[in-house]
């Protein structure tokens, strides 16, 4: 942290003070979308939990299945009062660069359809293939988000292969997603190949390409990635109504090197020092079956990161319940309450003068979440999803500087689905 006092003491101009300020928002969203991310995989988790029987093995396809072509369509609206898509450092290229309010207020709105097709090649052997293609569209305050409007598409290729009835299926699968934004400095290509064993263990390779590598953008967020990633997961029953879930995984992420001095100096590393990472995740889950209409959840999350520099270093721990009730086949309600809590374990806090104290204490960052998820199927060509979440966030920063760190972030999304 000594090299990241020092580089807070010494602006020379306001550029270089606006740059500052800009990074390290920059950096405190890097690291808090890591764990945000992991907490909205475990809530998508638990609405697949949720939307079937839990107390029934999944169905065995059977060997004389047809093969299986649906269409989809989805159109959503989305009001959300803290929109982090990374903003450079450079004043000159981002529209967003020296706002005075870093909560971007906006509606996104997004289109697509989504192609599937599930063909049945013998016995054991099945093939899957979707395709989803996506506009979206922002609107924000004086055009300020204009820039990332975006066309992106999806091609998944899945293989399964069952050599026996009574072992569950090998699976290799192939993601590629291109991403082409308005601003063509977030133009990005991310590629995914996963090797899966039933439900129980999963290799995922990432490989995350930004087009625009070789101009050495000056942004932590707009810099490519390889991931390596083992999930192994274990569920059992536990008396006659209860269910329980166990998963760990452990990644291994490097990022590449095209960052500025200044983001170096502040996150610790050597001119052409890769960042590399060591992220641990562990879930443990107790589902309750109440009746045939209400069931209720209760969950432990832990994400450890260990980084090559210490301003990568937390642990964030958080704990939610949930309750889920079901009117009817398509037809459900869901309420998620969490809290979490976020230790920076290599970032001390400033006092409010902007400057590190002796023996200051490690950054802490404290939210709570609640979550309501309605599902309502008018008929089987029609869905209509509503979802809202409010995430309120605590710090104990002092620095006035850092006062965004103490936010209520607001997403509200109205969903429409279509499927022929």
């Amino acid at each position: 942290m000594k090299k990241t006092s020092h580089f807070l003491a010494r602006p020379t101009n306001q550029n270089l003070l606006l740059k500052v300020i800009i990074v390290l928002i920059i950096l405190t969203q890097v690291v808090g979308g890591t764990f945000l991310t992991d907490i909205q995989s475990a809530s998508a988790q638990l609405q697949t939990d949720f939307g079937q029987s839990l107390l029934q093995k999944e169905p065995e396809p059977s060997e004389t299945d047809p093969a299986e072509l649906t269409i989809s369509s989805h159109f959503s609206n989305t009001f959300n009062n803290h929109i982090e898509l990374g903003l450079s450092v450079d004043p000159y290229t981002s529209s967003l660069a020296g706002k005075d309010d870093p909560q971007l207020v906006g509606m996104i709105n997004r289109l697509g359809l989504d192609l599937y097709g599930d063909l049945p090649a013998n016995d054991k052997l099945r093939i899957k293939l979707q395709y989803i293609p996506q506009v979206e569209n922002y609107t924000g305050a004086e055009g300020k988000l204009n820039e990332f409007d975006a066309f992106s598409d999806i091609f998944l290729t899945e293989l399964s292969f069952r050599p026996a009835a009574s072992l569950p299926p090998l699976v290799a699968s192939h993601r590629l997603q291109r991403f082409v934004r308005t601003s063509s400095v977030y133009n990005n290509t991310e590629r995914q190949l996963s090797l899966r064993f039933g439900r129980t263990l999963e290799y995922q390779l990432r490989i995350h390409r930004f087009d625009d590598d070789e101009e050495l953008r000056e942004d932590f967020l707009l810099i490519g990635s390889n991931s390596h990633k083992m999930t192994g997961r274990l569920q059992f029953g536990l008396l006659k109504q209860m269910l329980g879930k166990i998963e760990y995984g452990i990644e291994h992420s490097s990022y590449e090197t095209n960052l500025n001095n200044l983001i170096l100096g502040i996150a610790g590393l050597e001119d052409n020092q890769r960042r590399t990472d060591w992220r641990h995740t562990s879930t443990a889950k107790l589902i309750q079956v109440a009746t045939e209409r209400i069931m209720f959840q209760e969950e432990v999350n832990l994400f450890v990161n260990r980084s090559n520099t210490d301003f990568f270093n937390f642990v964030s721990t958080e704990v939610a319940a949930s309750s889920f009730y079901r009117f009817d086949t398509g037809r459900w309600l869901r309420l998620r309450l969490s809290r979490l809590w976020v230790q920076f374990e290599g970032r001390q806090i400033l006092d409010e003068t902007g400057f590190i104290l002796e023996d200051a204490p490690d950054r802490r960052d404290t939210q709570i979440g609640a979550n309501v998820q309605l599902n309502w199927q008018f008929n089987p060509y029609l869905t209509l999803n509503a979802d809202y979440q409010v995430i309120q966030n605590r710090t104990n920063e002092m620095d006035p500087l850092l006062y965004f760190l103490n936010y209520t972030h607001t997403i509200a999304t109205v969903t429409l689905k279509g499927e022929y």
